[in-house]
């Protein structure tokens, strides 16, 4: 099984995963961490799953209960921005789409300094 780290740096909570891991773990480590950074008084959350192995690109009905589960997690909390390889991004977005139904602001990027950028712009208000 591959490993996980979560830091703080500044006020943005940093979640990587690494090596082996299979979907559901994956996603169950990545809904604790953004339980954590809400726990933590923190509102913005990169996670980098850019290093992971053993898991294929998601499909649209992964993708569906992955989001959801995120967005119960982090709904009006959480400030989201997943950094991936570009074989795991939908060309539609379908699951960032999802999340703003849900009241869960997220972005998905390939680069980790992209992601930065995004999560320290201001967050949108309602």
């Amino acid at each position: 099984m591959g490993s996980a780290s979560y830091e703080v740096i500044g006020q943005i909570a940093r979640f990587r995963l690494t090596g082996e891991h299979d979907l559901e773990d994956g996603v169950r480590r990545i809904t604790d961490a953004i339980v954590l950074t809400k726990e933590r008084g923190l509102d913005k959350l990169l996670v980098d799953i850019t290093a992971i192995t053993g898991v294929a690109p998601p499909s649209v009905v992964a993708r569906y209960s992955l989001v959801d589960e995120w967005a119960r997690a982090g709904r009006g909390s959480v400030r989201f921005a997943l950094v991936t390889r570009p074989e795991f991004i939908a060309p539609d977005r379908f699951g960032i789409i999802l999340g703003m139904s849900r009241g869960f602001i997220s972005n998905i990027f390939e680069s980790e300094a992209r992601a930065l950028a995004w999560l320290q712009r201001d967050a949108p208000r309602s």
